[in-house]
C-alpha cells in the first residue's frame, strides 16, 4: 500500500531541484568567467570550465549547448545586470547618477576578469563569423536599451541634440569602453571622475541652441 506524500512537498521537491539547477547555472557561468579571461577563449576549455565549477562536462553541455554559448550567456548576464542598475540608478538623470557610473567604470577596468572578458569577446567576435553574429545582436540588444535612456534623458532636459539618440548611446558606450581599456593599461590616465565629467561635457556641447 502507498502513502501519499504531505501536502506540499511534491513542491518542495521540485522547487529544490530548480534551485540546484540555478546554482548549477551561475556556478558555471562564474566558472566560465575566470578560464576565458585567464586562458583566453581559445585556449579554454569546457573541461577545465567543468572542473572549476565541481561538476562534469555533461553537466557544462546540459546548460550550455556549446562553448560558444556559454561564453555569450556571461556577456547577457553581465548586460542584464548593467541595465537594471542604469534603469533603477537613471530615474532622477545622468547627472544624479554620475557617481554611481564612474565607481562601477572603475571597479571594472581594475577587475581581474571583466575587461579580459570584455577583450576576448571583441577578438573571437572579429575572428568567428558566427560568433561574431552572435554578439552583434548582443550588442544591438545592448544599444536598443540604451537609446530609450539617452531618448529619456534628452526629454527631462528639454533640448534637442545635434546627433541622434542612437549615434549618441553609441558615443556613451565606446567612451565606457574606451575608458576601461586605457584605464587597465594606464590606471593614472583615468581618474575616478573621467567618465562622469566627460559626459557631462558632451551632453552639454550636443545640446543645440534654442531657436
Amino acid at each position: 500500500m502507498s502513502v501519499d506524500a504531505p501536502e506540499g512537498e511534491q513542491p518542495r521537491r521540485v522547487g529544490s531541484r530548480a534551485a540546484a539547477k540555478a546554482r548549477t547555472h551561475e556556478n558555471l557561468l562564474d566558472a566560465g568567467l575566470a578560464v576565458f579571461a585567464d586562458r583566453g577563449y581559445g585556449a579554454a576549455s569546457v573541461e577545465e570550465i567543468a572542473k572549476r565549477a565541481g561538476v562534469s562536462v555533461g553537466s557544462v553541455y546540459a546548460h550550455f549547448t556549446s562553448k560558444e554559448k556559454l561564453f555569450l550567456a556571461l556577456l547577457e548576464r553581465r548586460a542584464d545586470r548593467e541595465i537594471a542598475l542604469a534603469e533603477a540608478e537613471l530615474t532622477d538623470g545622468f547627472d544624479a547618477v554620475l557617481p554611481a557610473l564612474d565607481r562601477r567604470l572603475c571597479e571594472e577596468a581594475d577587475s581581474d576578469h571583466l575587461p579580459l572578458l570584455g577583450a576576448e569577446a571583441w577578438l573571437y567576435a572579429v575572428r568567428s563569423a558566427e560568433f561574431g553574429a552572435g554578439l552583434a545582436a548582443h550588442q544591438a540588444r545592448v544599444q536598443e536599451v540604451v537609446t530609450g535612456l539617452v531618448a529619456a534623458e534628452r526629454e527631462r532636459r528639454g533640448v534637442t541634440w545635434s546627433l541622434g539618440d542612437a549615434e549618441v548611446a553609441a558615443v556613451v558606450s565606446a567612451l565606457y569602453q574606451g575608458l576601461v581599456q586605457e584605464r587597465r593599461l594606464r590606471r593614472e590616465s583615468v581618474p575616478d571622475d573621467l567618465f562622469g565629467r566627460t559626459l557631462t561635457a558632451l551632453l552639454r556641447g550636443l545640446e543645440d541652441p534654442p531657436s
